[in-house]
């Protein structure tokens, strides 16, 4: 386990922690703000114990395959099909948008908040 640096800030001693940077989509960076925001100490438990990255491309990768299966899932309820594209386009948007927009909220419900 990598040692922990400390610096002196008055007659305190607090860690010197730092997160290495990486490449997060909009699912990731929403929790990562959310932990910062609404839930500091599990933000900083993960920060100090250097899992913060893993925690986070976690959840982003649960929502992605979440994503990605309830589109698949409305599509089909919706009868949102290729068909639809060619014969009616502006509709076809629409309901795509439509799903995009409840689907975003069911991810953000149920994993990022």
């Amino acid at each position: 386990m990598k040692e922990i640096e400390y610096i002196q800030v008055g007659d305190y001693q607090l860690p010197n922690l730092k997160v290495e940077e990486m490449h997060l989509n909009r699912f990731g960076r929403t929790k990562l703000d959310y932990l910062k925001k609404y839930d500091y100490g599990l933000y900083f438990k993960l920060i100090s114990k250097n899992e913060l990255n893993d925690y986070l491309l976690k959840v982003q990768k649960e929502a992605d395959d979440l994503y990605d299966r309830l589109v698949e899932e409305y599509k089909t309820k919706w009868n949102v099909t290729e068909e639809l594209k060619q014969n009616d386009q502006m509709k076809w948007v629409q309901m795509m948008n439509n799903i995009k927009k409840s689907i975003e909220e069911i991810v953000f419900r149920e994993l990022i908040k």
